[in-house]
């Protein structure tokens, strides 16, 4: 926790990053108080704050919390006033003490158009890749899916351990898609 801050996790598309997230969140939403946004919303309230002439507020309403998990930051690429509005939300959560999470598909090193200090800062804590899962967790995986599945239909189908090794072997570009290929199945 804040002995890592900021905590920055980042994988390629389809790895659950957002997931994490949220168990995150809602591991800790009792005892502080969390905000969690995706990049994308952050800067939609931004852009209302300035059309609005109202940044007071929304500085005021990002800065309160003492956890900030923001999801896809890589969104923040090229859009220099938010990365402006972000580097200093960020800073005022640091000096206050509130933990921060962070999520993107690249290291903060690797994130286009972004600005060195913001770069510099996200990597300031711990920052950890979520790798691909091998060919035994994809089974594991399809099997806990495949599980959900019958508890939550009702179904009674057997899916063989045949067909369930030939999806984790075929589909391996992101957990996502090898679940929806299983729920086509």
């Amino acid at each position: 926790s804040s002995h890592y801050n900021p905590l920055f996790i980042y994988s390629e598309v389809g790895m659950g990053k957002t997931h994490l997230l949220n168990s995150i969140g809602l591991e800790i939403g009792a005892e502080k108080k969390v905000m969690f946004i995706s990049a994308e919303r952050f800067m939609y309230h931004f852009i209302l704050s300035l059309k609005s002439n109202d940044m007071v507020k929304f500085k005021d309403f990002f800065r309160k919390s003492n956890v900030f998990i923001i999801d896809d930051i890589q969104f923040i690429g090229g859009k220099e006033a938010m990365q402006e509005e972000f580097f200093h939300t960020f800073n005022a959560l640091i000096e206050k003490g509130s933990q921060i999470v962070i999520s993107a598909d690249k290291s903060p090193s690797n994130l286009d158009r972004v600005q060195e200090r913001i770069k510099s800062r996200l990597s300031g804590g711990l920052v950890i890749d979520i790798q691909p899962p091998d060919l035994n967790l994809r089974i594991k995986i399809l099997k806990s899916k495949y599980d959900e599945i019958q508890k939550k239909f009702g179904e009674n189908y057997e899916l063989s351990e045949e067909i369930i090794r030939f999806l984790a072997s075929e589909v391996t570009s992101s957990i996502r898609e090898m679940v929806g290929a299983l729920n086509r199945v």
